[in-house]
């Protein structure tokens, strides 16, 4: 069984995330390459995002009766499958995975310019996915 109450709690929070990312996304390029506080901000707040939306895709997958994701990326298509977001945003957000992973891996040198440039996409993307999630709940609570 879903967990309303559970998947609120968790948008509640990546709302906060996403509201302390915006002064961030707002600063220009320079500004953001120049202050170690900001990208590292950055870059922690793209992570948590990411893992916190992961997080209620695999429980919304999971109690829909679904196998679970093998990965973020692949949360992202199954919360479509299950009818939590639409496809077209899933097809935006299930990059977000590999940018988190290059982050906390480090796989690479992290590209500055990169990172910056997903700011603001993330920001409006992420936006929208607690906006049809809190939809997907409405119904679900009818």
């Amino acid at each position: 069984m879903i967990n309303s109450e559970l998947v609120r709690r968790k948008l509640s929070r990546l709302n906060m995330y996403l509201d302390k990312l915006k002064p961030i996304a707002d600063s220009t390029f320079n500004e953001y390459v120049s202050d170690f506080y900001k990208k590292t901000s950055a870059e922690r707040l793209i992570q948590l995002i990411v893992e916190w939306a992961s997080d209620i895709n695999t429980h919304v997958v999971l109690e829909s009766g679904e196998r679970p994701p093998e990965d973020y990326t692949s949360s992202f298509l199954k919360a479509a499958e299950v009818g939590l977001i639409d496809q077209e945003l899933a097809n935006k957000l299930k990059g977000s995975g590999g940018m988190r992973n290059i982050i906390v891996h480090e796989y690479m040198d992290i590209d500055d310019r990169k990172v910056y440039g997903t700011l603001s996409i993330a920001f409006s993307d992420y936006k929208e996915y607690i906006r049809q999630v809190d939809d997907f709940l409405d119904k679900l609570e009818k």
